[in-house]
């Protein structure tokens, strides 16, 4: 009778390398929720900018939890609304910590510095969110997000991720 080796599977698989010292997982959340304040000023500079007003941005967030919203006309969107504010900043806040920490978990499997990444990773995870479920769960901001001042914001977010997540001290990486 033939000898079969116990494991054969193993002899096509290349050895994958763990880093021995990685960046916390609580890097990316810090990272996160300050690479979104870091957002808000480019928000507030479209809405002046743009004339539509600085309630503008945070207002089309939270119509993904006002549903009414979503047949508002950009006047209405415009307007100063407490709720809207509360609710636009929580779900944005949210995506910001999100993104951050998945960040964080991709970043030792990236090789290079986090800043590089923040700059590559950033922007795709900001917009797989925004074009993969945002037309789903708010068509109104869909419609109407500017790409420019989101590109903006979206760079502004990466590099603060990466500058926070790079100065932050490496762990031990468990087992």
């Amino acid at each position: 009778m033939e000898e079969h080796n116990a494991r054969p599977e193993r002899q096509n698989i290349r050895s994958i390398r763990v880093p021995a010292m990685i960046y916390p997982y609580s890097s990316g959340l810090a990272g996160g929720l300050l690479g979104g304040l870091a957002m808000i000023p480019v928000a507030v500079a479209y809405g002046l900018l743009s004339g539509t007003g600085i309630w503008y941005p945070v207002n089309l967030i939270a119509a993904t939890v006002f549903r009414s919203w979503q047949q508002a006309s950009p006047e209405q969107l415009a307007q100063f609304s407490l709720a809207g504010l509360l609710v636009g900043l929580l779900i944005h806040l949210a995506m910001s910590l999100t993104l951050g920490f998945i960040f964080a978990v991709m970043l030792p499997a990236l090789p290079r510095n986090p800043i590089f990444w923040a700059l590559v990773v950033g922007p795709v995870l900001w917009a797989g969110a925004i074009f993969d479920w945002l037309p789903l769960f708010n068509p109104v901001m869909a419609r109407n997000v500017d790409l420019l001042s989101f590109g903006i914001a979206n760079i502004t977010y990466s590099l603060v991720l990466g500058w926070w997540v790079i100065r932050t001290p490496k762990v031990p990486a468990e087992s």
